[in-house]
């Protein structure tokens, strides 16, 4: 029986490698050596991920727990057919669009099938059951109500336009993820391979460790930068965080302060430019814009995200009074880190093609790999052999199956929007519930972001927003790229806002603190975060749009807001803050973020006047203590 059982695991392990290489392969050809059709490069993109998906995550079993069994097995079979026959049929089907025959929609139909199961089992239901309720819009609109009815279209308009179209599951969401975003999943993995990752936090342990907090410091930067390898919050704290939580607590941090720093850090990976997330890419798709111009906006909004957090474990250190570890400890991250400077290569590599000679993202990403491997082949330690890189692309493709399933099942829906018309309608809906103000519809479409991230990935999110909310910001004369970047950073901050905190509480588990209790620190320690969006909306200097003075004196006064911000929700400065300094500090923070000379000149004002009679209060508290 065991032995059935292994000879079992072992053909399933096979067959998961085999499809998972075949998938990474076929994406490395793709983006550096032959270009394919972009309905042809999206079906083979899709057909493989339902693929794996159905092998890797088993009916009723988490995601890698047990083996598949018939059922799943039959269903990975009927994929490949389906997929297989809208690929070898693909032009034909293109030729004969709006006459198609029986089998494009029975194909079609079992497609939708099949996307919806695949993205249940590796999301859960949230997404797909707002899939089918678009669906279910789409048949039978007559029955809703009058503001939103349409006449409702039959099952074969529906098919053939949610798969036999580039405006359903085709669409540009499927085509970033096909391009694009697996690209630069796989370098991303191909620098985890070489230990991109350990070297990170072993230089800036090497750095912060011996500063006060500097566990907590080290765990900023670390994730800072893992994140940008990764772009997944779950997979930053469980990657770093088993590494970076256990530190801050010997450091002396609470177990739930340590469990929301690595929480908030890992989740700022997201904008971390140059690798970002997912939805970055989308942003650029949907806009058609260059990703480098995303990248380049995403630069402020990311320093000020992570300067917020650096203050944040400095005073709570000083708070605590709480010292960094001794120099042999720091030494021997040092001699770790020693000579490995060649790691970063790679990345240094990506921005000089990106940046500087404006190569398309694939491009520049499919040539960092090259580098990336063959700095894997020639490093002393830690060399790239056949089994390493047959992991290092197996893992790159189980990485992307979140985002294929999320962007394909998110593409049902934004084909129902298109199909009935509901996206335009909504818009105008919007901007009427909010009664023509700015403000309100900012703060509703932050509201609709956090409770739909509650239950979804950030990319999910961000492409359902996209499409049901960032135009009407658009039509309120908010600048493109800003309406998409409040929508896409307030579907990243859900992952630490309670009630569910899906971030922070990865990393209570890893802490062994309270999951509710974690969240809400977390939420506490990103605050002046929350503030950022709102910013670039009204000053879009922040996004690196103006002059140079206009740009470094956004940058100015919404860093000493950040820092008023910390200090009020820290309740600490040199000295523990009164109720009402606090208050002052946050106002003050608030109206410095907010651009305009009528808010800054209060703002700093009631930030000196305090910060004053807080050094006041401080030298009569020494003078006191001396007299004794």
């Amino acid at each position: 029986m065991n032995n059935n059982r292994s000879n079992g695991l072992a053909w399933v392990a096979g067959m998961i490698t085999l499809f998972a290489v075949l998938f990474s392969m076929f994406h490395l050809y793709t983006s550096g050596i032959r270009e394919f059709p972009a309905m042809q490069q999206r079906l083979v993109h899709l057909t493989l991920g339902l693929m794996i998906v159905f092998l890797v995550c088993p009916f009723g079993k988490r995601k890698g727990e047990g083996l598949p069994g018939i059922t799943d097995i039959g269903i990975t079979l009927i994929s490949m057919v389906v997929g297989g026959y809208l690929l070898i049929n693909s032009e034909a089907i293109a030729y004969r669009l709006g006459n198609t025959n029986r089998l494009d929609i029975v194909a079609g139909g079992l497609l939708i099938i099949l996307v919806l199961e695949g993205a249940r089992r590796v999301m859960g239901w949230p997404l797909p059951l707002m899939a089918i309720t678009a669906i279910f819009y789409a048949l039978f609109g007559d029955r809703f109500p009058v503001v939103i009815a349409h006449g409702g279209f039959d099952a074969t308009r529906i098919i053939s336009h949610f798969t036999l179209t580039t405006e359903g599951i085709f669409g540009i969401p499927l085509g970033a993820s096909a391009t694009v975003v697996v690209t630069f999943i796989i370098f991303t993995s191909f620098l985890n391979g070489m230990g991109t990752g350990q070297y990170f936090i072993d230089a800036v342990m090497s750095r912060f460790g011996k500063t006060r907090g500097g566990a907590a410091k080290a765990a900023v930067v670390g994730s800072a930068l893992m994140g940008t390898l990764t772009g997944s919050v779950i997979a930053n704290v469980m990657g770093s965080g088993t590494f970076t939580i256990p530190l801050m607590k010997e450091n002396g941090y609470s177990h739930k302060t340590a469990a929301a720093v690595e929480a908030v850090s890992s989740t700022g990976g997201q904008i971390m430019p140059p690798v970002m997330g997912a939805a970055a890419y989308i942003i650029a798709e949907f806009l058609r814009i260059p990703f480098v111009m995303v990248m380049k906006a995403a630069l402020i909004p990311a320093f000020l995200y992570y300067l917020a957090e650096f203050i944040f474990v400095d005073l709570e250190a000083v708070k605590l009074r709480l010292t960094g570890f001794s120099e042999e400890r720091v030494a021997a991250y040092r001699e770790k880190a020693k000579g490995k400077g060649y790691l970063i290569l790679p990345i240094l590599m990506l921005i000089l093609l990106m940046v500087a000679l404006e190569w398309s993202p694939t491009k520049a990403a499919f040539y960092s790999i090259v580098l990336a491997f063959i700095i894997g082949l020639i490093q002393p330690e830690n060399r790239l052999n056949i089994k390493r890189l047959i992991e290092i692309l197996k893992s790159a493709a189980i990485n992307t199956i979140e985002v294929i399933m999320a962007t394909a099942c998110a593409g049902i829906i934004i084909g129902s929007l298109s199909l009935t018309g509901l996206g335009i309608q909504l818009s105008t809906l919007l901007i009427n519930l909010a009664g023509g103000n700015l403000i309100l519809l900012l703060v509703l479409t932050m509201v609709v972001s956090l409770i739909l991230g509650m239950g979804l990935t950030t990319t999910a999110c961000y492409v359902i927003l996209a499409v049901l909310v960032a135009p009407s910001l658009i039509k309120m004369g908010i600048q493109p790229l800003a309406s998409h970047f409040f929508v896409f950073f307030f579907g990243m901050y859900s992952f630490i806002t309670p009630p569910v905190a899906l971030g922070a509480y990865a990393a209570a588990s890893l802490a062994g603190a309270e999951p509710f209790a974690t969240g809400y620190a977390a939420w506490r320690i990103a605050l002046p975060a929350f503030i950022v969006p709102y910013i670039f909306v009204y000053s879009p200097a922040l996004l690196g749009f103006g002059t140079a003075m206009e740009v470094i004196f956004a940058v100015v006064t919404a860093c000493a807001g950040v820092l008023f911000m910390t200090v009020s929700t820290v309740g600490y400065f040199l000295k523990s803050l009164a109720g009402w300094q606090r208050f002052i500090m946050l106002a003050a923070g608030i109206m410095l973020i907010i651009p305009g000379h009528f808010t800054d000149v209060p703002g700093i004002i009631m930030g000196l006047v305090v910060i004053t009679t807080i050094i006041w209060s401080k030298r009569n508290d020494i003078n006191t203590r001396n007299e004794r």
